[in-house]
């Protein structure tokens, strides 16, 4: 699959350009858009709901960094052939950890129990009920190319980058080039609610990759809402089920640098998750929260450092500013707290 373009000068070559690739480059984010839209100058691409991470190859080695810098592969060893199908001495690629269901649907819930077990010393000492060893294949989705032998490409725009990468590899059970959709956002928004996946994401074919910085070239539309936040604390009382350690997590997000709290999930741990989960909280207990406006819950409070991040999907934001049934999904060892920002 290739897109259609030209640079300035209307050359489609990309010169060499000598230098030593990055360890690791602060990924591009997308901004948030409200509606789907037609556009001849982006593509879209399929949220995958995954895990995003670098696949940093070099040597015949691999790398593959989450957004806080942890190299995730040991959770995922399947993953180790990718250098064998990459056409290429060294690269720096950009893409998402999926799960794949039996209907080839990707499911974050075969990937919860890899993510449980970043946060074990030893793969052995998975707490009970949590599978070692999810059903589902695990593929790479790459969607950018930032780094090809020698050769910074993140100035380049992505039409470039992206039939570099195409180019690139040899697609594999467990490693591919993420497909996209030309010009018709609003069609491929509408089969993504159909089948009930998390939402798109638009980007512009110009537009370069401007690491480390939320850029409005990518825009994410989403039709399943869900987020990333650190947790402040937790709380006993009001319902509590006979031998669970916690009623609720107390969650926040970063906001100019203040750290706002955003409501309080309680569904969606299973009981053997809220007991390694509570191991983990007690030792963050501190005495005075975190939050820069602390809420006033009725409840024995204990309030934490907020250093463990969680997923969560979650209904709508409510007019105060607080998630609407929110439901725990799983920890995210591989994201670091100041990461949960309020867009």
């Amino acid at each position: 699959m290739t897109i259609s373009g030209r640079d300035d000068a209307g050359r489609t070559k990309i010169a060499p350009i000598a230098g030593r690739m990055p360890a690791s480059l602060a990924p591009m984010l997308a901004a948030a858009a409200a509606q789907p839209f037609d556009s001849a100058d982006h593509i879209f691409e399929l949220m995958w709901g995954g895990v995003r991470a670098q696949a940093r190859v070099a040597g015949g080695a691999l790398l593959l960094l989450g957004r806080n810098g942890r190299d995730l592969l040991p959770a995922f060893p399947e993953l180790a052939r990718i250098p064998a199908l990459l056409h290429a001495q060294e690269a720096l690629l950009d893409g998402e950890i999926v799960a794949l269901d039996s209907e080839g649907q990707p499911s974050f819930d075969l990937l919860r129990p890899r993510l449980h077990g970043l946060l074990e010393p030893t793969a052995g000492e998975l707490p009970p009920g949590l599978k070692r060893r999810p059903a589902g294949q695990v593929v790479y989705q790459a969607f950018d190319l930032l780094w090809l032998d020698g050769r910074p490409l993140v100035d380049r725009p992505l039409w470039q980058r992206k039939n570099r990468l195409h180019e690139s590899i040899a697609p594999g059970a467990e490693f591919t080039a993420v497909d996209f959709v030309n010009d018709e956002g609003i069609a491929f928004f509408d089969a993504v609610v159909q089948r009930k996946l998390d939402g798109i994401i638009a980007k512009e074919k110009a537009g370069t990759y401007a690491a480390g910085t939320r850029s409005k070239s990518w825009t994410e539309v989403r039709a399943l809402e869900s987020g990333d936040f650190a947790i402040g604390g937790y709380t006993f009382g009001a319902g509590r089920r006979k031998g669970e350690p916690f009623s609720q997590l107390l969650l926040g997000a970063y906001e100019q640098g203040r750290f706002e709290y955003v409501g309080a999930v309680s569904g969606g741990l299973s009981d053997a998750e809220a007991r390694a989960l509570i191991a983990r909280l007690e030792p963050l207990v501190a005495e005075r929260p975190a939050f820069s406006d602390p809420p006033r819950i009725p409840r024995l409070t204990y309030w934490t450092r907020p250093q463990l991040v969680c997923h969560v999907r979650f209904s709508e934001w409510t007019r105060e500013g607080y998630l609407r049934f929110p439901i725990f999904h799983a920890l995210r060892p591989d994201l670091r707290p100041e990461e949960c920002v309020l867009a």
